[in-house]
């Protein structure tokens, strides 16, 4: 599965970096940061996230859009504000066929969910919501993560779960996306 995560910050690292362990996965970190596409690929490490971590071999960082034209999966893990005009701007990369994973925790100033925003700028219901009382510090460390997927189709639920196969991450899951959004900034 090619798995894209867009975000290099502590989650967005974490995460990727814990996907990178299937090795079903190929996993690589997006960042608009040339310097930190360069250290994570040649000495394994996110010194501004995690300071004292080394990442798995496996995980790959890259500024090049044009990763997104081959992803099966995205996994959004950037500021709520800032999510609409970034998808926006690398629509055009995005494939018909992807699976976006929304990460992030918040409303959007308009008042609507970040999925239902991710949803009305791309045009596509392919949008999932992976949310818990979760900590990077703590899933970068390998410790077991319990998150909940908010999703539509039993087709993403599937996909979500042979991604997260073999990881330290375990899901609940409901159809209730909006819920799974609201609790979380609640939370």
């Amino acid at each position: 599965m090619n798995i894209v995560v867009l975000g290099s910050g502590t989650f967005g690292t974490a995460i990727a970096n814990e996907l990178s362990f299937n090795k079903k996965n190929k996993v690589v970190l997006f960042t608009s940061n040339t310097i930190k596409t360069l250290e994570i690929n040649k000495k394994h490490t996110n010194k501004v996230s995690f300071p004292n971590k080394v990442l798995n071999v496996c995980l790959e960082a890259t500024d090049d859009e044009n990763i997104f034209t081959n992803a099966d999966v995205v996994f959004i893990a950037l500021p709520s504000n800032i999510i609409v005009s970034v998808i926006s701007n690398l629509k055009s990369y995005f494939n018909k066929n992807i699976l976006f994973v929304n990460l992030s925790k918040g409303i959007l100033s308009n008042g609507t969910t970040i999925v239902e925003g991710i949803k009305n700028t791309l045009g596509t219901q392919k949008v999932v919501s992976l949310k818990g009382p979760s900590f990077a510090a703590e899933l970068i460390e390998r410790s077991k993560t319990l998150l909940t997927l908010g999703y539509e189709s039993k087709t993403h639920l599937d996909i979500i779960n042979r991604i997260v196969n073999k990881t330290v991450i375990y899901l609940d899951y409901t159809n209730d996306i909006r819920g799974v959004e609201i609790m979380s900034v609640i939370k």
